[in-house]
């Protein structure tokens, strides 16, 4: 009986506590989105349009302007040339570089230009009594030649008969034979192409080199190409010729660069585009990560605000006369920082600081910038 009696008190307690919540709920008012005399203080900013820079953030990795990789075109074994071959030794325009061991080769052109002058020795009388016009300038060639030394060019002829004689004699196929083992000779020498350094590269006197073999990098420094990616809006607005100021994170000082080419291609994962700029300095190394801005034209008739009081995409809060209502505008460039934005009147006041509890209509006590 006492058991019974419990769970009805119980039951009746609880139903209690329902009807008591219901009523309170019933009585109690919407707590006002803005009540009177509550009005939040914000920052306003004044709208002054004028023209406003383009500035683009960039960052990107230095490569040298002049760079070139090294292939062996020649098989060989690499002699002492005075400088070794390995990474961090300079050589200056025009020096060797790398000698391989030519002997073998050297020895095989010699036997080919003593073969060729002994055919042109046996040519003459054959000359001299059908060609005779032909006679002096041909002995005058035969007599400049000096095996040890590249061959000179051929006498000219307007003979057309002279000339098919020549070539059925495997006259002129023997001659261009020659000239293209003098050149094959040359490679043996490798010659450095301008003032630089080896960044990759390591041969020791001795060793075998073989055709198509890679041999090293060589690189000119103080003269280098920055590479940047940058949006496809941002890229329609740059232009060869814009200056760019750069800076590294790891060394002290500004550079200033020229953006130089383009690219129309537009990489698939990123939906970037690729921009070059020109940079010197001694101070930079190839590998290093600058960044800096593109200054590209500018805006008539524009804003600069902070980007993180866009609402969405395209619009701001208004302020008319201390209600704030948002106002559809048109962004023209997007940084880091700072949006330029048009399609507000000068003198109109706009919400300058980020309030993640503004709403269309919300009542508040402007504070102007300074």
């Amino acid at each position: 009986m006492k058991r019974q009696v419990t769970i009805v008190l119980g039951v009746l307690v609880i139903l209690a506590g329902v009807g008591v919540n219901k009523y309170l709920s019933s009585k109690a008012k919407p707590p006002k989105r803005n009540p009177q005399g509550g009005k939040p203080t914000v920052l306003v900013q004044k709208v002054q349009n004028g023209f406003v820079k383009n500035t683009i953030p960039v960052t990107g990795k230095l490569v040298a302007k002049n760079r070139v990789e090294l292939f062996a075109e020649v098989q060989g074994s690499v002699l002492n040339s005075g400088k070794t071959f390995k990474e961090g030794v300079s050589f200056s325009n025009g020096s060797r570089m790398l000698k391989l061991d030519s002997t073998e080769f050297h020895l095989s052109l010699l036997s080919a230009k003593s073969d060729f002058l002994n055919s042109l020795i046996q040519l003459t009388p054959d000359i001299k009594y059908d060609f005779r016009e032909e006679l002096d300038r041909w002995n005058v060639f035969i007599n400049s030649v000096n095996i040890e030394q590249p061959f000179p060019a051929l006498p000219k002829s307007k003979n057309k008969k002279f000339l098919n004689f020549l070539i059925s004699r495997s006259i002129s196929n023997q001659y261009y034979t020659i000239k293209s083992q003098e050149e094959k000779l040359s490679k043996f020498n490798l010659i450095a192409p301008f003032s630089g350094t080896l960044i990759e590269g390591n041969l020791q006197p001795g060793s075998m080199v073989r055709v198509g073999q890679k041999l090293g990098t060589f690189i000119q420094g103080g003269e280098y190409e920055l590479e940047v990616s940058v949006s496809m809006n941002d890229g329609s607005l740059i232009k060869i010729g814009d200056s760019v100021l750069l800076q590294s994170e790891d060394i002290p000082g500004n550079w200033y660069g020229k953006v130089v080419r383009i690219s129309v291609h537009i990489d698939q994962s990123t939906q970037t585009l690729k921009v070059y700029v020109n940079v010197s300095s001694k101070k930079l190394k190839e590998g290093m990560y600058l960044t800096g801005s593109i200054y590209s034209g500018g805006f008539e008739n524009a804003v600069s605000i902070p980007r993180n009081i866009l609402i969405g995409t395209n619009q701001v809060y208004l302020l008319k006369d201390t209600v704030l209502q948002l106002h559809e505008i048109k962004v023209l460039s997007i940084g880091e920082n700072q949006a330029v934005i048009e399609g507000l009147s000068d003198g109109s006041k706009i919400l300058g600081q980020v309030y993640s509890a503004a709403y269309n209509g919300m009542i508040v006590k402007p504070q102007l910038e300074n």
